[in-house]
């Protein structure tokens, strides 16, 4: 690995591109499981049950790591706006399964 700052600079700034679109595919996943929920019956199949939790499971997952490489790259990156812009998609993910958690418990 180069120690060169122009490539270290590049290499943040492509991790955040990267979270940004992790983070505009996890919202979107989020759209879809809702409409999962809402369109299909109350006494769905059980493998519907299962794809929409491992749905979720890795919906979590990839939210985690959009919330930790937007973290990293709002101090290290120069493209601090879609960092920030990352990080609070994030957040609104994370927000709307808590939501999601009050309204079914």
């Amino acid at each position: 690995m180069s120690d060169n700052p122009t490539i270290k600079n590049d290499e943040f700034n492509s991790m955040i591109r990267f979270a940004f679109r992790l983070a505009i595919i996890s919202l979107l996943m989020v759209v879809i499981i809702y409409l999962a929920g809402v369109l299909l019956p109350e006494d769905s199949a059980e493998w519907v049950n299962l794809a929409m939790l491992a749905l979720v499971g890795g919906n979590l997952i990839a939210n985690l790591a959009v919330f930790y490489l937007a973290l990293v790259g709002l101090f290290k990156s120069s493209l601090k706006w879609r960092a920030l812009l990352s990080l609070l998609t994030a957040l609104a993910v994370f927000a709307l399964y808590a939501i999601a958690l009050l309204l079914v418990t």
